[in-house]
């Protein structure tokens, strides 16, 4: 072989190495990565929200008259019922007031019908012309007024009777008794607290909807068709009861863009008592939901992408639209359809346009 044969060989020999030496390293190059398949599924989604929760009913009962408590009829803590006697003020000055009221009344009346014989006297008498027209009206206006005198003294009668029966506090509805602050032989006055009633058959417990959330709820015709709605108790304890959704008000508070709404607890057992906190879980299912897991995610400028992956094993950047945030997955209104694969984690090693080798599929 002479020298120029030797030459053209080596050169060979050495493009062949570099070839392969380059396909060798571009194949290494190719990151190993898992992937995901989007499928559709049925999915329950769950939002909580802190709630305050109060009686159905709760009213503070408070002295219409003043006087000395002659006794207490109930224990704090104790259920009644409508219309059970809770509290008795002395009502003995009422009482006198009341014999004077009617005594009055009574003078009035006996002045009314005196009025009302001198005027059928005098009408008699100018029937037939023996008094003047003038006399005539001076009777009829003293019948008036004695009219109106009787009138004033039975509503002063009526007003004394209903302080008496003030005096006797009685449950406006059936509810537990709650802290009773003066005890037998206090002095109350008009407007002094006895204790507060509170109706524990039923609680509401009340929570705020962002506005933003309230529109996207309205438009999907979600309000009111929840699923599920569950509280959990600040022992971190779920009741066992389901509520029901309830409106509370109908106007967007401007101070913190939200509108309230309330769900409507049983309790017939009365443990959840007027002032607990706690939390509410509303759940919905979201029929042939699109979810991915929240590790297939990365963010650049408050946009979320996702590498779909090609049937050529390159992976593309694509933008994906989140509607809803679940524990570790997200829900997607666009950007990747059934069926499509992703890159489930090691994102971070990836670039738009990659080439990779699938290491598993989930």
């Amino acid at each position: 072989m002479n020298t120029k044969s030797f030459i053209v060989c080596i050169a060979a020999l050495l493009c062949a190495y570099s070839c392969v030496k380059s396909n060798t390293s571009h194949h290494k190059e190719n990151k190993e990565v898992p992937v995901f398949q989007v499928k559709q599924k049925d999915t329950l989604i769950s939002s909580q929200f802190v709630t305050d929760i109060q009686a159905k009913r709760n009213v503070e009962l408070r002295s219409r008259v003043d006087g000395i408590i002659d006794h207490i009829y109930v224990n704090e803590g104790q259920s009644v019922r409508k219309g059970q006697p809770l509290f008795k003020i002395n009502d003995a000055e009422l009482k006198m007031d009341l014999l004077k009221a009617e005594a009055q009344c009574r003078q009035a009346k006996a002045d009314l019908r005196i009025a009302e014989v001198e005027l059928k006297q005098v009408k008699s008498l100018y029937d037939k012309s023996f008094v003047a027209g003038n006399e005539l009206e001076l009777v009829k206006a003293r019948l008036s007024s004695a009219k109106g005198k009787y009138a004033f003294a039975d509503a002063e009668r009526k007003a004394v009777l209903q302080k008496i029966n003030f005096s006797t506090v009685t449950a406006p509805f059936n509810g537990v008794i709650d802290v009773i602050p003066h005890k037998d032989g206090s002095l109350v006055t008009n407007g002094t607290l006895l204790t507060t009633l509170s109706q524990l058959d039923e609680v509401y417990a009340y929570f705020s909807i962002p506005e933003n959330l309230y529109f996207e709820l309205l438009s999907k015709d979600k309000l009111g068709k929840h699923q599920k709605i569950q509280l959990v108790l600040p022992n971190g304890m779920a009741y066992q009861f389901n509520g029901a959704l309830k409106s509370a008000e109908s106007e967007i508070d401007r101070a913190t863009g939200s509108i309230r709404y309330k769900v409507l607890f049983p309790n017939p057992d009365h443990l959840i008592k007027h002032g607990t906190s706690g939390k509410l879980t509303i759940s919905e299912v979201e029929n042939n939901a699109v979810l991915i897991p929240q590790k297939s995610t990365f963010s650049i400028q408050d946009k979320t992408y996702v590498f779909r992956v090609g049937k050529d094993n390159k992976v593309k950047m694509t933008n994906v639209t989140v509607s809803t945030s679940l524990k570790d997955a997200y829900l997607v209104e666009s950007g990747i359809r059934p069926g499509d694969r992703i890159v489930f984690e090691g994102t971070q090693s990836l670039k738009d346009g990659d080439m990779i080798i699938i290491k598993k599929t989930l």
